[in-house]
């Protein structure tokens, strides 16, 4: 038997052996494969724990400097956000996959083995679903007032955005709407203090929602965050016969100077007031007519009443700065409804609606990070559930 064992061994380990007629054997050279030298190179690089320790004082340095020297947008668009910084982490998760599996590939397969093959596996989705997401990402905050539908895929309608290098801003497809915005909204009895009747619609399909502070409306996983809100006030402009000349609405900031006292106006805080801040009226593309500063004043007894302060000073093509804009305006105010009149021109605040800021981000790989984390804790609780049964048996 043992002879026999021997032989058919020993058949097996020749097998694809050149065989000489004085017996010799002469192995064939397949290390001399230039593919084979090449992938046994490559795969000893990626699994090297050199690399692996350089890979990671790389990625610490990084992050580091983003958060200490950058900090910002400015961190996210040199560091986060680059294809070199991504390649880097990618690179991380195959040094950590090579390493991990190519060790564990030819162990017996228990239940120990099989936790830690879910917990190393976990990491290398998440890092990898972190990678595609700085790629295919975006965020913007997307200010619209009640009333106002706005194309989502028009980069002109958010205050601010980024996106990752491959991403399509055409994805964003439909159209959202600011339905109207609800006062001490009360949710089981808890008053969520301003709440967002909102809206998307896409090709007739449309998702409606109300979110405030606790609640968002997540479509096509796109989802719209409360960011902040304030008043808008429809400025009409018509002439001494009262034909309309224009219309906008005018968004106003909001500024919180003392408990119980906020300031609303087209200006700017500085300390514990506000410093007027004109804009061009008409706005373009039309033929300004005036430099415009306003002050909201709103009614504590009537919602969206109140009075609405004017400054105008005539409109210069040049840059104006702050000091001659004060010397040559006139100040009016009056209430929501009435009229003031400039020269040849009146101006009426026709009516107060609300804004709201939004937060709006898509990131695709975010579904796949929190499955991984679950995979990631499922794989410790195998891995320590077969360590215990282990010890236990090893008792016995």
């Amino acid at each position: 038997m043992l002879f026999i064992y021997t032989f058919v061994d020993k058949q097996l380990y020749l097998e694809g052996s050149i065989m000489s007629e004085n017996n010799s054997v002469h192995k064939p050279n397949r290390q001399s494969n230039p593919v084979t030298i090449l992938i046994k190179k490559i795969y000893k690089f990626l699994s090297s724990a050199t690399l692996a320790v350089f890979l990671l004082i790389a990625i610490l340095i990084c992050c580091l400097v983003g958060v200490t020297v950058l900090r910002g947008p400015r961190a996210w668009e040199l560091i986060f956000n680059t294809t070199w910084f991504n390649s880097i982490l990618a690179l991380l998760v195959i040094n950590v996959a090579c390493c991990f599996f190519g060790r564990i590939w030819r162990k017996k397969f228990t239940v120990v083995s099989f936790g830690m093959i879910l917990f190393h596996l976990s990491f290398v989705v998440m890092f990898l679903a972190i990678v595609y997401n700085s790629f295919f990402y975006f965020r913007g905050t997307l200010r619209i007032t009640e009333g106002e539908t706005v194309a989502n895929n028009n980069p002109e309608i958010y205050d601010n955005y980024s996106r990752g290098k491959l991403f399509n801003p055409a994805s964003l497809k439909g159209t959202t709407s600011f339905i109207k915005l609800h006062t001490g909204y009360k949710v089981d009895g808890e008053n969520k203090r301003a709440a967002y009747e909102i809206s998307v619609d896409e090709n007739g399909f449309k998702k409606h929602d109300i979110i405030y502070a606790t609640h968002k409306l997540v479509y096509n996983g796109i989802e719209y965050i409360t960011n902040a809100e304030g008043f808008s006030v429809l400025v009409t402009l018509t002439d001494r016969d009262e034909r309309t000349v224009y219309g906008a609405h005018i968004p106003l900031q909001s500024y919180f100077l003392s408990p119980g006292n906020f300031a609303y106006v087209t200006g700017y805080k500085e300390k514990n007031s506000v410093k007027p801040f004109y804009i061009t009226f008409p706005q373009s593309p039309s033929e300004p007519l005036f430099f415009m500063g306003i002050r909201y004043f709103p009614s504590k007894i009537k919602e969206r009443s109140g009075d609405v302060l004017f400054q105008i000073s005539p409109y210069i093509k040049e840059n104006i700065d702050i000091n001659t804009f004060n010397k040559t305006s006139r100040e009016k105010q009056v209430a929501i409804g009435d009229k003031a009149v400039f020269g040849n021109y009146i101006v009426s605040p026709a009516e107060v609606r609300y804004w709201v800021s939004m937060n709006v981000s898509y990131d695709p790989g975010k579904p796949v990070i929190l499955a991984s984390l679950w995979l990631a804790l499922l794989g410790i609780i195998i891995t320590t559930i077969g360590r215990m049964v282990k010890r236990t048996n090893a008792k016995k």
